[in-house]
């Protein structure tokens, strides 16, 4: 979950504070007596959720300055700079989609529960994304 928040927000604090955040909700929750599912859905929820309405806060949500790779040591400059740009060219939507499928991954399933939409919805939009990267690729290797 950190390294969702991480990337979805770019600073290493406000992602520290976003997760810290998550488990206290966590924990008055379980006070309240809520009957949690999956710990794994919920948590994933909560931080996203907590992480979206961040980012409508600071008024990023299209132009954040994040660092994708920062926490990956054996990526060279060259490859950060790639995956930089890729991500960095995809809507916050199709960020968050590819991060939580091919990072964190979470099933297609888990991805229509957590979002909300069909399982259809989510291959349709997975394929989309992959679609708008590959483009996205290509231009970065024409220039």
């Amino acid at each position: 979950m950190y390294t969702y928040c991480l990337y979805m927000t770019g600073h290493r604090q406000t992602a520290e504070d976003l997760l810290q955040e998550t488990f206290a909700r966590l924990m008055g929750q379980k006070d309240c007596g809520g009957e949690i599912r999956s710990l794994k859905n919920w948590l994933f929820i909560c931080a996203r959720n907590l992480t979206l309405n961040h980012l409508k806060r600071e008024c990023r949500a299209e132009s954040l300055d994040w660092d994708p790779v920062s926490e990956i040591p054996e990526v060279g400059p060259e490859v950060r700079l790639f995956i930089e740009r890729i991500l960095g060219g995809l809507s916050a939507e199709d960020r968050e989609l590819i991060l939580l499928r091919e990072q964190q991954r979470f099933s297609i399933e888990e991805l229509a529960d957590l979002l909300g939409v069909s399982s259809e919805a989510v291959r349709v939009r997975l394929y989309r994304a992959r679609r708008r990267m590959q483009k996205l690729a290509k231009g970065s290797n024409d220039a």
